[in-house]
């Protein structure tokens, strides 16, 4: 082989090596596994990797697991409650994979495609994940009627919260957050609408009535202030006002038929 082309072919497998030493490299924030002998042996043939893997021999494979937070958007289902009253769920979550659990998630989700990091984690959600969380409303639902799921909704999203997160760790990922998008059913929204709408208009009448009652009760103070004022000049009231004058009078007064009073000046 003539020198010239014997320097191409150490230059292409060289090249080939290069690329395939970059190609075989664990990304950060990934966990690299890597299979050996076609898995054949089971869990002994997966084993957690950092850094770059050389050029992997037959029966050899690099899986990377992503480390970073997830978010999951499982389509939107009906669940009953225990007195067949129907709700529909539209959950969301956010996820993470376990970190150290890198093997773990390979060997026991191979089987679902998880040879691209970018479609591991969907192909994961849809076959596993999701069906969890539909479980769980599921389930939990079937623990409360209808009227008590309305009036505990928070206990019922903290009871599938905190089972979600039991079962995802069963399954090597961390839950981070859950939303629920829980409705009730039409017919109720209708009932508590109606119910809202009367207990306002109820409140409504109670106010008119205690304004109205308000406004008589000044309607009589008033007609009796006008009508004491109008008797100002009755005898009794002339009496009483003459009276008080000669009691707070400073003269000396001297009653002489028991009717007409003389009045003296201060001596």
């Amino acid at each position: 082989m003539k020198p010239s082309k014997l320097l191409h072919v150490v230059l292409f497998f060289s090249l080939v090596s290069v690329t395939a030493c970059t190609c075989n490299r664990v990304l950060p924030n990934f966990e690299g596994v890597k299979m050996e002998g076609y898995g054949r042996n089971g869990r002994e043939d997966f084993k957690a990797v950092t850094g770059a893997q050389g050029i992997l021999g037959p029966g050899s494979e690099l899986f990377q697991v992503p480390m970073w937070e997830q978010k999951a958007d499982p389509s939107e289902v009906n669940i009953t409650a225990r007195d067949a009253g129907s709700f529909s769920v539209d959950p969301t979550y956010t996820y993470s994979a376990v970190r150290g659990q890198g093997v773990e998630i390979i060997f026991h989700y191979k089987h679902l495609g998880v040879t691209d990091p970018n479609l591991m984690m969907d192909n994961i959600e849809a076959n596993v994940l999701n069906q969890i969380v539909v479980n769980a409303y599921r389930e939990e639902g079937r623990s409360y009627s209808t009227d008590s799921l309305m009036n505990n909704l928070n206990s019922f999203e903290k009871a599938v919260e905190k089972r979600l997160r039991e079962e995802f760790a069963g399954k090597y990922f961390n839950l981070l957050t859950l939303t629920s998008g829980l409705k009730p059913p039409a017919s109720m929204v209708a009932a508590i609408e109606k119910r809202n709408n009367a207990i306002q208009q109820a409140e409504q009448v109670k106010n008119e009535l205690e304004v109205a009652r308000m406004q008589l009760e000044k309607a009589k103070i008033e007609a009796e202030a006008n009508r004491v004022k109008a008797s100002g000049l009755e005898p009794r009231v002339l009496q009483e006002q003459w009276i008080e004058a000669i009691r707070n009078t400073s003269n000396k007064v001297i009653i002489t038929d028991g009717k007409t009073p003389v009045i003296l000046g201060n001596q």
